[in-house]
């Protein structure tokens, strides 16, 4: 099914975050002044809660949890997706003809590929010679992660997995693509030292004409300053050409959770191999009133003559609970030829008169599940559509099984009518959530951490068709309730704090869930989600 994601405005606003600042190489008065104009622009946006677009774009294109983004055009055409995590099926795609409204087109792997069993993140799309490349990272069966291609006639086409053509022992994370001056063609990634407590290079390596195999040694292009704003970490290449030169947008700091301190910086080169100069001014992007922790982005220039950067960054309002979003603003050159975001005021929101939608309903029409519904990668469901329900049957050697999307706004309420058994719950992974299920006469909140199940609340069920909800004012809590027919709600229990259920690179996401023994069945009609905060 395709969804238009146009509706109700979205909520926004919150503290400013701190970072530290790169020491400056000096560069004479041309530098000073510089300096000078960006921080200026720095402090004017964190004035203010909400940081403006330049009047043409708007921010988050797509409400939701979708980091890592990556963006191409093909002719009028723009398609983007993001980072899956551990869900599946892998790299949601969206299209758009104006980057204001988009469209789900369905995702990139249909089935996991058999080389990979988890951290499927960093999907970089690639439009080269008349075809559509992936070059993206999984972590091996049994191994670390890698850097894996698959291909494709057009970008919502059928994709061909050629799986891993790097793995190193430190992992190998965030591909990009780039052509140096004479046309030949590399791969980019990053070596992911950090994770091993080691310095995090940046690499490139020619890649052989058919682009999905690497040839010939590795060069390093640049590597993380620990005592500067980068601290332990350079990743997210993506290089582009303007005006002769080359130039790497990159991030630094960690990425991701409470204690994220991400930042986007550039650095520019006559040759794409180097050398490489980083910008003075780094980081380019930082954190305002609207958004925490931006970067990790792709340029794409616009079919009216415009280069735009679509990166990721948490809302302040909702922050690690909603995820991390994708975000737009344009890029403008400064009289050093030196890039400028959004003209240095951090991360834009709401076009003046575009709304987004933040509320979400299925009433399961037809035979097939819609594509936004996600499940963990290994845990796929056995799902029925049908006579407008959904049904989960519980599979063997399984307690409990779902399907899953992810959360639209940091305020909500989620229901759903469950004629027999079943439950509504928050998800945070294949074993970590908080359902509110009816199931063997009995009404239950429970939780599972880790895979451990605790019962927190339970009563003697209501006889007939239930409804049941769950709900959130205030980010990292939630309140479950039933009602029958038409009566009013009852609370199911106390408010249930969530921390414990938040994966560290990913948000939560709302569940219909069915548990028991193998066989057992549970049934959904009417799923709807509301924002509380537009009301």
């Amino acid at each position: 099914m395709i969804v238009s994601w146009v509706g109700n405005d979205a909520h926004r606003g919150g503290k400013d975050a701190e970072f530290l600042t790169e020491k400056p190489v000096a560069r004479g008065r041309l530098f000073i002044l510089r300096m000078l104009t960006l921080f200026a622009a720095f402090i004017m946006a964190s004035a203010s809660l909400l940081a403006q677009t330049d009047g043409t774009l708007s921010s988050p294109i797509i409400p939701g949890d979708h980091p890592d983004p990556s963006i191409i055009r093909v002719g009028k055409t723009y398609w983007t997706t993001s980072t899956a995590g551990n869900w599946a099926p892998e790299f949601s795609l969206y299209r758009s003809e104006d980057l204001l409204h988009w469209v789900s087109a369905g995702a990139i792997f249909q089935h996991t590929p058999e080389w990979a069993d988890r951290d499927f993140w960093a999907p970089e799309l690639v439009s080269d010679g008349g075809r559509v490349l992936v070059y993206y990272v999984g972590r091996k069966r049994g191994g670390g992660l890698c850097v894996a291609v698959a291909t494709a006639s057009t970008p919502d086409g059928h994709y061909e997995d050629h799986g891993p053509i790097m793995c190193q022992e430190d992992g190998s994370i965030d591909p990009a693509f780039a052509r140096d001056e004479s046309g030949k063609p590399f791969l980019i990634w990053k070596e992911d030292g950090n994770s091993q407590g080691k310095l995090t290079p940046i690499f490139a390596q020619p890649l052989a004409e058919d682009l999905i195999h690497v040839a010939g040694e590795k060069t390093q292009l640049i590597v993380n300053e620990p005592e500067s704003w980068e601290g332990g970490v350079v990743e997210a290449p993506y290089i582009m050409r303007h005006g002769g030169k080359f130039y790497m947008f990159y991030a630094g700091n960690a990425c991701c959770g409470t204690g994220c301190k991400y930042a986007e910086g550039v650095a520019r080169a006559d040759h794409l191999l180097g050398p490489w100069e980083k910008d003075p001014a780094n980081p380019i992007i930082r954190p305002n009133g609207a958004w925490k922790c931006p970067g990790h982005g792709t340029a794409v220039h616009t079919s009216q003559g415009k280069d735009v950067f679509l990166y990721h960054a948490y809302p302040t309002s909702g922050f690690a609970f909603l995820g991390r979003e994708s975000v737009i603003d344009s890029i403008e050159w400064d009289a050093q030829g030196w890039p400028v975001v959004n003209q240095g005021r951090g991360p834009g929101t709401l076009r003046a008169g575009v709304k987004l939608a933040v509320g979400m309903s299925d009433s399961f029409p037809g035979t097939k599940l819609d594509g936004e519904w996600k499940w963990p990668i290994g845990h796929e469901p056995d799902v029925q559509v049908a006579s407008g329900a959904l049904t989960l049957t519980l599979p063997e050697g399984a307690s409990q099984s779902f399907v899953a999307r992810t959360l639209l706004s940091p305020t909500y309420k989620a229901t759903v009518e469950i004629p027999a058994e079943g439950g509504v719950g928050l998800i945070g992974g294949a074993e970590n959530d908080v359902t509110l299920s009816r199931h063997d006469g009995k009404l239950e909140l429970w939780s599972v951490e880790r895979g451990q199940r605790r019962s927190l609340w339970t009563m003697d069920a209501p006889a007939g068709a239930l409804w049941v909800s769950v709900a959130s004012m205030t980010p990292g809590e939630a309140g479950f309730s039933y009602k029958i027919a038409s009566g009013a709600w009852i609370h199911a229990g106390e408010t249930v704090n969530l921390k414990g259920l938040l994966p560290w690179d990913s948000g939560m996401r709302i569940g219909l869930v069915v548990d028991g023994k193998a066989g057992d069945q549970a049934s959904f009609r009417q799923f709807l989600v509301t924002d509380q905060a537009a009301k």
